[in-house]
């Protein structure tokens, strides 16, 4: 019975032990979740910097193609491409390349756009040679929001979209990239030449827009 009684004692963890176990997996968790927290907070600029590559790999292609094109931002699915139109404008009137200055500038509705887009024979197409399948977003990484010059509210489903124009003009436009660990970057993109700039925190459309 003895013998019994001290193997039963031996089985089990003292208190103290189990204190110490516990204090051991709590400063692990301190060490990790730093770690992880830099981890998506790398992840997220990462994809920031990869977006304003591919606008202004998009930029050049406009400018060489003479066509017009645009960024397509997937805010359901969580996805990104380029789309382009099948015709030439480098030939354009001198009121067509009015019109497209009007529209970079935010001056056309996203009524008179859908109308102009329709009169397009081609409309738009995704561009195989910047984007040969939609690209998705580095996981734990997702779009907040995309603001542009044709709205004033930040469009926070469905489909969104940069243009971009032969003669060098963009649609100036805000895109808010945020991840699972709260970091949210700014994506800011110009009319001037699409130059694009990754700021490190969330911009408000009200100060971007009045610059």
């Amino acid at each position: 019975m003895k013998r019994g009684r001290i193997q039963n004692q031996r089985s089990g963890f003292s208190l103290i032990e189990l204190l110490i176990v516990i204090g051991i997996l709590g400063l692990v968790g301190l060490i990790a979740i730093p770690s992880i927290s830099n981890t998506f907070r790398f992840s997220v600029q990462s994809t920031g910097r990869e977006i304003a590559t591919l606008i202004k790999d998009t930029v050049n292609s406009a400018q060489i193609t003479g066509r017009v094109h645009r960024i397509a931002y997937d805010l359901k699915n969580q996805q990104y491409w380029v789309e382009s139109t099948s015709e030439s404008t480098l030939l354009k009137s001198d009121e067509t390349l009015k019109k497209e200055k009007e529209r970079s500038r935010g001056y056309f509705s996203l009524k008179e756009a859908e109308e102009d887009e329709k009169k397009n024979k081609g409309g738009f197409r995704q561009e195989n040679l910047l984007t040969k399948k939609k690209r998705s977003l580095a996981i734990g990484v997702s779009i907040k929001d995309v603001v542009t010059e044709q709205g004033e509210n930040p469009i926070t489903e469905g489909m969104a979209y940069t243009h971009i124009f032969p003669q060098g003009l963009t649609e100036k436009t805000l895109v808010h990239l945020k991840d699972t660990a709260n970091n949210e970057i700014t994506l800011t993109v110009s009319n001037l030449l699409g130059r694009c700039y990754v700021e490190g925190r969330y911009i408000e459309a009200k100060d971007f827009f009045k610059r």
